[in-house]
Order: C-alpha cells, then sequence, then structure tokens
C-alpha cells in the first residue's frame, strides 16, 4: 500500500523543496539547474579556504541546510538516495573558487556512487588549476570489519562534526592543509549507530521493508536499507545501552574521555522520544565516567520518514581538544546547525534547587464528623476506582475531538488519590478539596488539570467560608461556585459539549430539593439520573469549547463527551457509596 505524501510530483519533488527552502532562507542562492545551493557573498573576492558537500536527498535538512558562514559554502543535491552529478559538482567548485584562490576542502559521505562523482567532479577540478582537497567520512561502526565489503564503512550524521570543524577553521583564516588535516582527524574519531522502529517509504511508494510491531532493527543507515540485526522492542533506556556498548567499544572508550555527541532524528520520530533518548544517552555515558561536553539534537540528516535514530560520537583526542571543541562553540548562520550559545556549558556554578517548601493544608471551616469523615474517603476511594476502570473507554470517546488521554489523565488523579488517601486530612473538606487541587495541577496537567484544579479550588473557597452552613446547602455552593468558576475562566458555556453539561444537570437537581425533605439518598438518585441524562445529551451537541471545537467531522461528534461521561461515572461511584 503506498503512503499518502503531500507532493506534486516525485520526478520534480527535490528542486520544489530546496526552491521553498531558498524562500525561508532567502540569504542562500538556489541554482536549480544544477541544484546547488550557494552561501551569501559566494561572489565575492575571499582568501579563506571553501568547504563543500552533498550528496542524495531525503536526508534534508542534510546538506543544503548547513551552508552559510562558518560552516559550508555550497550543498550539492542528488535526487532521493542518490549522488549528485559529477558535473553539478564541478559547477559548486567552480562558483566557489570564482574569486578565491586560496583551496577548497570536499567533504564526501563514503558511498560509492558520492566517491565516485566528487572523486571525478575533483580530478576535472584539478584540471583546470583548481586547489581542492578531499575528506572521506565513513564512520558508522554497525558493521563488524570481517564482514564489511570492500566500499568499507558508511557515511553518516557524524559528517557534521567534519563539516562544522572545517567550516569554522576556514572561516578563521587557516590555509587548505590545516583545515584538511583537522577535518581527517575528527573524522578518524567517530562512530555512529542506528536503531530504527520503521523503514522510510520513497515518495509514492510503500515501505521499503517492514519491521513487526514488537520488534527493532539495529545498524542501519540513511537510504531505507535494512540493519544488521533486529531485536524485540524494550523500552528507551535499553536501547540506547545497547547502541552506546557498540559505540565505546569502537572508539575504545574509557573512564575520564570526553566527546561531543549529536543525536539524529531518522525523520518519524517525535521530538517528545528525541528528547528522551538525549537524556538516556548523556545519562549513560556520564554513570561509566564518559564526559559527554557538547550534545546536540534534532532531524538533521534523516532518511525520509523513517522512526528511528542515529547516534555519533566523537572522542575528543586529548592533544586536539581545545582546538575542536571551540570550532563546534563557533557561531555559524547555517540554518540547521543545531549548536549555539546554549550549547557551551555556563561557566557559573549550578546551585540546587531550593523548594519553596512543602504546601500546607490548613484546616478550617465547616468539620466533618468522624462519621462523615470515614463516608468522605470511602467516596473518594470509590471515585477514583471507577475512572481507573473506565480509562480506556474514556480516552476512546476523546479519540475523535481530542488527544485520546482524557481518560489516562483522569487515572493519573485517580491514582494519585489512591496513594495519598491515608495522609489527607480528611477532618475538613476545606482542606481535603485543597490537597485535590494540589494533586490534580501537579499530577494531570494540561487543560483537565486546570479544570479540576480550579473546581476544587472554589469547592475549598466555599466549605472554608461555611463553617456555620447546613450542610446540604454547602454541598450545593460548592458545586454551583466550581462550575460558575469553570464557566468564567475557560469562557465555556452550557451546551457547548463538555463536562459542564453533566454536572450542570446534577446541581440544578440538587438545589430544586434544598428545601424538600425528602431523603438525601432520594435526592442522591435524583441527582444521578440529571446527571446521566445530561451526558447521554452531549451526543447531540456540536463541541464549541476546547480542542474538540475544531473539529468538523460528523462522525466524530456523535458520541458523548469524554469528560461528561467521566463526571457520569464519578459521580454515580459517590451516589453508590452514599446510598450503601
Amino acid at each position: 500500500m503506498a503512503r499518502k505524501n503531500l507532493v506534486n510530483s516525485v520526478f520534480t519533488a527535490v528542486e520544489e523543496s530546496l526552491t521553498g527552502w531558498s524562500m525561508a532562507f532567502p540569504h542562500l542562492e538556489f541554482h536549480s539547474t544544477k541544484r546547488v545551493v550557494l552561501a551569501p557573498l559566494w561572489r565575492e573576492p575571499s582568501e579563506k579556504v571553501t568547504v563543500i558537500c552533498g550528496g542524495g536527498s531525503g536526508h534534508e535538512p542534510f546538506a543544503a541546510g548547513f551552508v552559510g558562514s562558518g560552516m559550508l559554502n555550497a550543498a550539492i543535491a542528488g535526487s532521493i538516495f542518490a549522488s549528485p552529478p559529477s558535473s553539478n559538482i564541478l559547477y559548486a567548485l567552480k562558483c566557489v573558487s570564482m574569486n578565491n584562490k586560496a583551496g577548497t576542502v570536499v567533504i564526501i559521505p563514503n558511498y560509492t556512487g558520492d566517491c565516485l562523482n566528487f572523486g571525478l567532479a575533483i580530478e576535472k577540478a584539478k584540471l583546470l588549476g583548481l586547489k581542492v582537497n578531499d575528506v572521506i567520512v565513513a564512520e558508522d561502526c554497525s558493521i563488524p570489519e570481517s564482514e564489511q565489503g570492500r566500499a568499507g564503512r558508511r557515511g553518516l550524521c557524524g559528517i557534521l562534526f567534519v563539516m562544522k570543524t572545517a567550516g569554522a577553521l576556514a572561516k578563521r583564516g587557516h590555509n587548505l592543509e590545516d583545515v584538511t588535516k583537522y577535518a581527517k582527524i575528527v573524522a578518524q574519531n567517530m562512530a555512529t549507530y542506528g536503531a530504527a522502529l520503521t523503514a522510510c517509504t520513497l515518495p509514492g511508494q510503500g515501505l521499503m521493508f517492514e519491521i513487526p510491531a514488537d520488534e527493532i532493527e539495529f545498524g542501519l543507515g540513511i537510504h531505507g536499507e535494512a540493519g544488521l540485526e533486529r531485536k524485540k522492542l524494550e523500552r528507551a533506556s535499553k536501547v540506547v545501552a545497547e547502541i552506546l556498548k557498540k559505540l565505546t567499544e569502537a572508539l575504545s572508550l574509557v573512564r575520564d574521555d570526553s566527546v561531543a555527541v549529536i543525536v539524529n532524528n531518522f525523520g518519524g520520530l517525535s521530538q517528545l522520544e528525541n528528547g528522551i533518548i538525549i537524556n538516556e544517552v548523556v545519562r549513560q555515558l556520564q554513570s561509566i565516567g564518559i564526559q559527554p561536553l557538547r550534545v546536540y539534537g534534532g532531524i538533521l540528516m534523516s532518511s525520509l520518514d523513517s522512526v528511528g535514530v542515529h547516534i555519533s560520537i566523537l572522542k575528543l583526542p586529548e592533544n586536539e581538544k581545545s582546538i575542536i571543541i571551540s570550532c563546534l562553540d563557533d557561531p555559524t548562520d547555517a540554518p540547521q546547525w543545531p549548536g549555539n550559545v546554549y550549547s557551551p556549558p555556563p561557566q557559573f556554578p549550578r546551585l540546587p534547587f531550593e523548594e519553596a517548601g512543602k504546601t500546607e493544608f490548613s484546616e478550617i471551616g465547616k468539620q466533618f464528623s468522624k462519621s462523615q469523615e470515614h463516608l468522605f474517603k470511602e467516596c473518594l476511594r470509590r471515585a477514583s476506582l471507577s475512572i481507573i476502570t473506565e480509562e480506556n473507554f474514556i480516552n476512546d470517546l476523546d479519540r475523535g475531538c481530542g488527544d485520546g488521554d482524557c481518560g489516562s489523565t483522569l487515572k493519573q488523579l485517580a491514582d494519585s488519590i489512591l496513594s495519598s488517601l491515608d495522609i489527607f486530612k480528611t477532618s475538613h473538606p476545606s482542606s481535603v478539596f485543597t490537597e485535590l487541587s494540589y494533586i490534580a495541577e501537579e499530577k494531570m496537567g494540561g487543560t483537565s488539570g486546570a479544570l479540576y484544579g480550579l473546581m476544587f479550588t472554589l469547592a475549598a473557597k466555599e466549605f472554608a467560608n461555611g463553617k456555620d452552613s447546613e450542610w446540604r446547602s454547602l454541598w450545593h455552593s460548592a458545586w454551583r461556585t466550581a462550575i460558575d468558576g469553570v464557566m468564567r475562566h475557560s469562557k465555556a458555556q452550557l451546551g457547548d459539549k463538555t463536562m459542564l453539561d453533566a454536572m450542570d444537570p446534577g446541581c440544578k437537581e440538587l438545589e430544586n430539593n434544598l428545601s424538600q425533605s425528602l431523603p438525601y439518598t432520594e435526592v442522591v438518585k435524583k441527582i444521578v439520573k440529571a446527571v446521566q441524562e445530561g451526558c447521554e445529551a452531549t451526543k447531540n451537541l456540536v463541541p464549541k469549547a476546547g480542542r474538540a471545537s475544531y473539529v468538523k467531522q460528523a462522525e466524530f461528534l456523535k458520541q458523548a463527551d469524554a469528560g461528561a461521561y467521566a463526571v457520569s461515572i464519578w459521580i454515580q461511584a459517590v451516589a453508590t457509596t452514599l446510598n450503601n
């Protein structure tokens, strides 16, 4: 099955993409017929070494994203996963040498097509009298030496370290030999290893190969080829440990070694996961005494839409450590270099964070009797258990009009309530609701955390001020204040298909029975019935508040609101507890 793509034509995709790139970064100059991206002022006379690189497309932002002062002077793009032709490479060499006799360093990823085409262009350039040195980058450590073919190791995202070092030295005015020397030192002290959850898809085609849902592929390149081995998928920490084992062995890293690290997203991994991987890499390296002095991350050399990462480690040789680090820190206006002024660690010591102090929950307002206190705790317990039981169904309701996590978010609240029941100060409802508000904000987060936190806070305020009120009236006052507060701060109104459409009918039913002499068990039944009917009615409402208000597809709007359903569930649990 072909995967969906937003392209006009697979035959013009590269040119259109690079044209769009030059529109987003108009200081760069794109020569479309040659697929060459040039740095600003490339025509101006200069006596500084120039640096160029390139390769197949499908790896964006490599290499066009790294064109700029202090990095590349030009990038040459081929077709998707194909080397650029030698004529285009030679064109780039002529451009950067037009008014510059200092020479050019050509950085080549080690693939047969790239080595041939770049090599041919270099030979032609030398025949024209141009000064050109080449640096071939081959830092992939996934394939054991005994199993490597004649082509040797692949060039992967570690090439960025070479490009940045060479570009920085060239900008400083170092000669061609010096720039070449340090570029080779960097290239010889790197290793890269990767893992992926899915293969990539070429535009208009299906997956290049299948990886089962419960497995992960190790040792992939960047051209959609399969990896070295496949294993069962484990948590991120285990995957990172497996990759770091290969890298530390390849570089013979030992305690007190210093390194720089790149965590490269293949293109399809979420930034959330990418951050988790970076965290694991740094923590695990530090745990074995290896010091990551610089860490960079992001989508830097993609494999189209593959879901995975490459981790590249540059071992910093003691004699060259300071100059390489300074090159990595040098400023560049290349749009996609992930380093910036925040990459170097601060020169001042980090002070330990001091908490403002444990939150105090004052016991004020109306007080429970011992039996009421016991009953209230039981209501909280059963309400929490009811939410936990219904987590998946609430998530399903939320999937069409939300982000599918309403049940999971409420479960976080429920789990926290259950774990805190024994330490709650349950003698005063005001202190309990204050603690509930704190838990909602800290454990739920997002909109749900704010809504429940607001309701609990407003309820706590009513109980704190209602010491002399009759219980039924006080509960009504707290309930009504909570609803009104949500409407005031969220802008949601009744009829907007929200939790309010279940809560408000129940509150009104309690209000209607304040002056009547019905037993509270009968009042509770009426409240539950009103809440459930309110929840059911949300099936026929059009969402006008929250994330659901942006959804217009009719098929997603026919179910009950997830928040309203959750309210009906925990109110039913409270009612059952009271009446039993």
